[in-house]
C-alpha cells in the first residue's frame, strides 16, 4: 500500500515537473539534459523499487537504526549500527558490542585501511580498530577526554579523529593530541593535513575563503570559498593529496600536490537540487560519492560517474557500490537494502501485472496484460503503452498475412484490425457472451481455422461465419509447418488434414506428452515445448530431447540465430548451437534480475530481452551474464589440541590422542549460496581432493610432520601450514638409535638360539644314529641265537632218531648258513641277491627238518635288479622263520610257504611272505611266549626309518579268514633312500 501511494506522488511529481519545465526557458541544453534525465530517473525508480533484499534484524542485523557502511580489503562488508558493529560475509552477520570491548555500541563511522584493520568511530572515550576479530580500544592522552570525531580523515594506515576543535593520532597505545584548533563560527578556522608540503587549511572567520599553508606555515594559495563553507556538511582528508569539502549542494576537491580546486555541484551533476547526508569516501580504492537518493563514483576529473538513483520511498541516507558493482543502501528505519549489479541493468515496465504474452505481431511487439489488454513496446522511450484495452482473460493476437489483418482475441471478444481500423467481429452462429470461437488462429487453405475448447472452427475469412467444427480436446497451440496444419494438444502433437485431426507418428509411436507451444527452428526443424518434459527437436519423423530441459514446464521458446531461448518455470535458459548440438549455455532467473523465475514468453528485440511474467516485464541485455559475487575464501578458525594455529603460532608439540578442527569460510553476496562445496587436502595425509559442503574439516590422531592444509574454490586457492614436534622419544635420532639397539639385540638372539638350536640338534642326529645302530646290532644278536637253537634242535632229533644221514647233511647246510650268517652279520644292508640266497639256504634246512611236511618256492620279478638292489640284514628271516615254526609246524597237513618278490619302481619293491598255515591268531592264543618276532620287527622298522635311509612299511592279514587254517599274509614295502 505504500509502494502505491508512492508510486502516484512520484508520477504526480514528474506532471507537476513537466508542466513547470513547459512554462520556464533552460539557458543550456545541458541544463535541459540533466532535468529530463532526472524524470527519467523518477519513472525508473518506480519499476526498480521492488528489486531491492532487505535485511532487518530479522536476518541478523542487531538494529535497523544504519549509519554506515564499508568494505575492507578482503572483501567483508562492515555495518555501523546504533547497537554494535557488524562484520557480514555474505552468509552470517557477527556483532562486535561492548561485550566484546566497544565503549559504546552506537558506531556512527568506519574506516577500513590497507593493513586489514577496521577503524570504528563514534562519540566514546575510547577508539580504536577490529583486527583478526579482536577489537582494540585506545584512550586519550589526556585522561577523561571524550572523542566526537564527526570530520575524521583517513590517510593510507593512519586515521586522524577530527572534531570541531581537535586533531588525535594513535601513537604509543595512547590517542595524542595533534592539534589544538581556534573556533570560528561553528567551524574550525585551521584543519591538519598529512602531506609533505602542505601543513593545514585555514579558514578565515568570515567563512568566505580558505589559505593554504605549507610546512614552514607560509600561505602557498587562496579560493573564495563563501558558498561552499556557509553550509559544509562535512570535510576531510581522502588521500595523501586530496582533501574536500561537501554540502547539501556541492562538494570541492582540492589536489593536494596541484593546489587545483575542482568545484562541482549536484544540479550539474546529477540533476538534483540538493541532497542530504552527502559524505565521500575511499572504497575499495575509488573515491564515491553518496547521499540521500544517490550513490556514485569519482571519475578523473571528480565528476560523478554512472550515479545510481535510490528510490524515495527507501527512505535512504547513503549508499556505497561494493567490488563486484552492486549497491548497498543504509537507512534509519528499515535497515539495510541490497541491489546486485545484475539487476541495476534490468529496466522494469507493467510492474506488478500478469503479463501473460510477449510477441511480434506485425512489426508491432505486443505485450498481453491480464484484465488491462494489449500493450505495444515503444522502442524509443524503452517502454510500454495501452495498445488496445480490454478488461478480461487475453488469449492471443495473431497477424494473417495473406488478408493484412491483424486478430485480437480475449474471453469474450475477437477484434481484428485492418486498414488501420479496430472492429469486433460479429459472428452470428454462436449466441454467447464468451468467445467459444477462436482462441488463436491460423489461414490454411483459403480459411481461418481458430481453437476453441472443444476442437477447431472453421472461419469463412469474408464473412467470419463458422462453416464447420472438428472436435478436439485440449488445444494449446495450432502451427502451420510446410504446407503441414500441426496441433499441438494436452494429449501429444496432432495433424489436421482433410477435416480429420490424427496424431503424428514418431517411429510408428506417439508422442502423447502435453504440448504448450511449438517454436520453428529452422526450415526442416521445429522445437516442441511440452508441460512437465522439457524441449524436443523434431523433423516429424524422430524426436530429440533438448538437453538438461529435462521435466521442465516450457511455457514457450524463442530462436535467434544460434541461440535458443526457453521460458521456463524455473527461469530462462539460454542454449548455443556449435557443430549442430545445442548445450545449455547459461540459466537466467530471479538473481539476474527477473521478477518471477515463472517466465510465460521472451522475445530478443535488438540487443534486448524482453520477458513477460505474471509480476511483470523484464527487460534485459541480451548479453547478460553472471557476475560472480563469491570475494574469497578464508580460514576462519584453525586449532590443534584446543590451540590456535596462527602465523605467529604454528608449531605445536605431540600430544596423544590429538586433533585439528578448521572452520573455513567464503565471502559471497549472492542470493543462491546454499550449495557453495569445498576442495581440500591435507598433505601428506592426503593426496586426492576431497569434496565437501560442509565448511568444517577435522582430522584425528595426527603424527608428527609438517603438515598443509588447501582449499580451493573455483580459482580462489588458500592454504595453512603447521608443525607437529615430534616429542624426544619420536625423533629421529631416537628412532634410529632404537632400530639399531633392536637389531643388534635381535641378531644376538637369534644367533644364540640358533647356535643352541644347531648343537641340539646334531646331537639329536648322532644320538639318534648311534641308537639305531645299537639297537640294529642288539636285535640281530637276538635273531641270531635264536635261530641256530633251532637249528640245533633239529640235529639232536635226527641223532636221536639215528638218523646220521640226515643229521650229517643237515649238519653241512646248517654250518654254511651260519658261516653266511656270521659274514653279513658285520654290514647293515645286504644285496636282495644276498638275502634270497640267505632265505633260500635257511628254508632248505627248514624243509630237512619238517622232511615233507613244508615246501618253499621264492619267487623273484625279473625286473627287480637283485644285485644292486639292498635290503636291511636279517630283515625278512624272523618273519619267514615264524611263518614255518608258527604257521606250518602247527598244521597237521602239509604246508607251503610262498616268498614273492615284486617291482614298483627303481626305487620301491615289494615283499610278499605267504603261508597256508593255521594262522597269526590260532599261532598267538595257543603260542604266544613264542611268537616275540612281531614286536622285535616292529622295534626294527622304527629305528630304520629313523635313521632317514629307509622308509619301511609293514602289514600283515589272513589268507583264508573262512577255514581253520587261515593262513598269513606278510607284505613289505622297501624304499631305500
Amino acid at each position: 500500500m505504500n509502494n502505491i501511494k508512492y508510486h502516484i506522488t512520484i508520477l504526480s511529481l514528474c506532471i507537476w515537473y513537466l508542466y513547470l519545465c513547459g512554462v520556464h526557458k533552460y539557458r543550456s541544453n545541458l541544463f535541459r539534459k540533466n532535468h529530463l534525465f532526472f524524470i527519467f530517473l523518477l519513472l525508473s525508480s518506480v519499476s526498480f523499487s521492488q528489486q531491492y533484499t532487505n535485511y532487518t534484524t530479522n536476518d541478523g542485523l542487531p538494529s535497523n537504526h544504519v549509519y554506515k557502511m564499508t568494505q575492507d580489503e578482503k572483501g567483508f562488508l562492515w555495518i555501523a549500527t546504533d547497537k554494535g558493529l557488524v562484520k557480514y560475509n555474505g552468509n552470517t552477520m557477527k556483532t562486535f558490542t561492548t561485550k566484546d570491548g566497544l565503549a559504546t555500541n552506537d558506531v556512527w563511522e568506519v574506516f577500513p585501511t590497507p593493513d586489514g584493520k577496521l577503524w570504528y568511530l563514534s562519540k566514546a572515550s575510547k577508539l580504536g580498530y577490529i583486527k583478526n576479530d579482536r577489537v582494540y580500544a585506545f584512550k586519550s592522552e589526556n585522561e577523561g577526554e571524550i572523542f566526537n570525531p564527526i570530520l575524521s580523515s583517513q590517510v593510507g594506515n593512519d586515521i586522524f579523529l577530527t572534531s570541531s576543535n581537535s586533531v588525535h593520532v594513535l601513537k604509543e597505545d595512547k590517542w595524542k593530541l595533534l592539534k589544538n584548533n581556534h573556533l570560528g563560527d561553528s567551524i574550525p578556522t585551521k584543519n591538519y593535513i598529512k602531506h609533505p608540503v602542505v601543513s593545514s587549511i585555514k579558514t578565515t572567520e568570515l567563512l568566505d575563503s580558505v589559505f593554504i599553508h605549507d610546512q614552514s606555515s607560509k600561505i602557498v594559495k587562496s579560493f573564495d570559498f563563501g558558498d561552499m563553507l556557509v553550509q559544509i556538511h562535512k570535510r576531510g582528508q581522502i588521500t595523501d593529496s586530496l582533501y574536500y569539502w561537501v554540502n547539501d549542494k556541492q562538494y570541492a576537491i582540492l589536489n593536494l600536490n596541484t593546489l587545483k580546486l575542482y568545484k562541482r555541484n549536484f544540479k550539474n551533476e546529477i540533476g538534483l537540487d540538493k541532497s542530504k547526508h552527502v559524505r565521500i569516501n575511499l572504497v575499495n580504492h575509488e573515491i564515491q560519492i553518496s547521499g540521500r537518493g544517490f550513490v556514485g563514483v569519482l571519475d578523473e576529473n571528480f565528476h560523478i560517474k554512472n550515479p545510481y538513483y535510490i528510490p524515495k520511498h527507501l527512505d535512504a541516507h547513503f549508499g556505497f557500490i561494493d567490488k563486484t558493482g552492486s549497491v548497498w543502501i543504509t537507512t534509519f528505519t528499515d535497515g539495510i537494502y541490497y541491489l546486485p549489479i545484475e539487476k541495476k541493468n534490468v529496466k522494469y515496465c507493467l510492474t506488478g501485472e500478469r503479463v501473460t504474452n510477449i510477441k511480434e505481431v506485425n512489426n508491432k511487439i505486443l505485450a498481453n496484460v491480464f484484465n488491462k489488454g494489449f500493450y505495444r513496446y515503444d522502442t524509443s522511450k524503452n517502454n510500454f503503452s495501452l495498445f488496445i484495452e480490454e478488461e478480461d482473460y487475453l488469449y492471443n493476437a495473431s497477424y494473417i498475412k495473406e488478408l493484412d489483418t491483424e486478430f485480437y482475441m480475449s474471453k469474450r471478444h475477437i477484434q481484428l484490425k485492418e486498414k488501420n481500423r479496430i472492429q469486433r467481429i460479429v459472428i452470428q452462429n454462436k449466441v454467447s457472451d464468451v468467445n467459444d470461437i477462436a482462441r488463436q488462429i491460423v489461414f490454411y487453405k483459403d480459411y481461418l481455422y481458430g481453437s476453441y475448447s472443444f476442437g477447431i472452427n472453421k472461419i469463412n475469412p469474408v464473412n467470419y461465419k463458422i462453416e464447420d467444427e472438428y472436435e478436439q480436446s485440449g488445444i494449446n497451440k495450432l502451427y502451420l509447418f510446410n504446407n503441414r496444419f500441426l496441433v499441438g494438444t494436452s494429449s501429444g502433437l496432432k495433424e489436421f488434414k482433410e477435416g480429420v485431426i490424427t496424431p503424428v507418428l514418431f517411429g510408428n509411436q506417439e508422442m502423447n506428452k502435453s504440448i504448450l507451444s511449438i517454436t520453428q527452428l529452422s526450415n526442416t526443424e521445429l522445437l516442441l515445448n511440452t508441460d512437465g518434459f522439457g524441449s524436443y527437436i523434431t523433423d516429424l519423423k524422430s524426436l530429440i530431447p533438448l538437453p538438461k530441459s529435462e521435466f521442465l514446464i516450457v511455457n514457450n521458446a524463442y530462436v535467434e540465430n544460434n541461440n535458443i531461448w526457453l521460458a521456463t518455470e524455473a527461469g530462462i535458459l539460454k542454449y548455443l548451437k556449435t557443430d549442430d548440438t545445442f548445450s545449455l549455455q547459461m540459466q537466467i532467473d530471479k538473481d539476474n534480475g527477473l521478477p518471477s523465475n515463472s517466465v510465460n514468453n521472451l522475445l530478443v528485440y535488438h540487443d534486448k530481452l524482453l520477458v513477460s511474467t505474471n509480476s511483470g516485464m523484464a527487460i534485459l541485455p541480451k548479453n547478460i551474464h553472471k557476475t560472480s559475487q563469491l570475494l574469497d575464501v578464508y580460514i576462519d578458525t584453525a586449532t590443534y589440541g584446543n590451540q590456535d594455529i596462527s602465523n605467529g603460532n604454528f608449531r605445536f608439540p605431540y600430544k596423544s590422542n590429538n586433533n585439528l578442527n578448521v572452520t573455513v569460510s567464503h565471502i559471497d553476496f549472492s542470493n543462491k549460496n546454499t550449495d557453495f562445496t569445498y576442495n581440500y587436502k591435507l598433505t601428506p595425509l592426503s593426496k586426492d581432493w576431497i569434496n565437501t559442503n560442509s565448511n568444517n574439516f577435522s582430522f584425528y590422531n595426527l603424527q608428527p610432520n609438517t603438515y598443509t592444509l588447501y582449499v580451493e574454490v573455483n580459482d580462489i586457492k588458500k592454504q595453512l601450514s603447521f608443525t607437529i614436534l615430534p616429542l624426544w622419544w619420536q625423533k629421529l635420532w631416537f628412532k634410529v638409535l632404537f632400530v639399531l639397539v633392536s637389531v643388534l639385540i635381535v641378531v644376538l638372539i637369534s644367533r644364540y638360539f640358533v647356535r643352541q638350536s644347531q648343537f641340539k640338534k646334531t646331537q639329536k642326529i648322532f644320538e639318534d644314529k648311534r641308537l639305531s645302530e645299537l639297537q640294529l646290532k642288539a636285535l640281530r644278536s637276538q635273531m641270531n641265537p635264536h635261530f641256530v637253537f633251532n637249528s640245533l634242535s633239529a640235529i639232536q632229533y635226527y641223532i636221536g632218531e639215528n638218523n646220521f644221514e640226515t643229521s650229517e647233511l643237515y649238519l653241512v647246510k646248517f654250518s654254511k648258513l651260519i658261516r653266511q650268517f656270521f659274514e653279513l652279520s658285520k654290514e647293515n644292508e645286504i644285496s636282495l641277491a644276498t638275502e634270497v640266497s640267505l632265505l633260500k639256504n635257511y628254508l632248505e634246512i627248514e624243509k630237512l627238518r619238517f622232511k615233507e611236511k613244508l615246501s618253499f618256492e621264492i619267487d623273484v620279478d625279473p625286473k627287480l635288479d637283485v644285485e644292486n638292489t639292498k635290503i636291511p640284514t636279517m630283515l625278512l628271516q624272523p618273519i619267514v622263520e615264524n611263518a614255518v615254526n608258527h604257521g606250518i609246524f602247527n598244521k597237521m597237513e602239509n604246508g607251503l610257504l610262498s616268498l614273492n618278490f615284486i617291482y614298483i619302481d627303481k626305487q620301491i619293491f615289494k615283499v610278499e611272505i605267504i603261508d597256508d598255515g593255521v594262522g597269526f591268531v590260532n599261532t598267538h592264543n595257543q603260542q604266544s611266549k613264542d611268537v616275540k618276532s612281531s614286536s622285535v620287527l616292529k622295534d626294527r622298522l622304527h629305528f630304520l626309518n629313523h635313521t632317514n635311509r629307509w622308509e619301511i612299511s609293514y602289514n600283515t592279514k589272513e589268507v583264508f579268514p573262512n577255514k581253520a587254517d587261515k593262513g598269513n599274509k606278510s607284505v613289505f614295502i622297501i624304499k631305500k633312500k
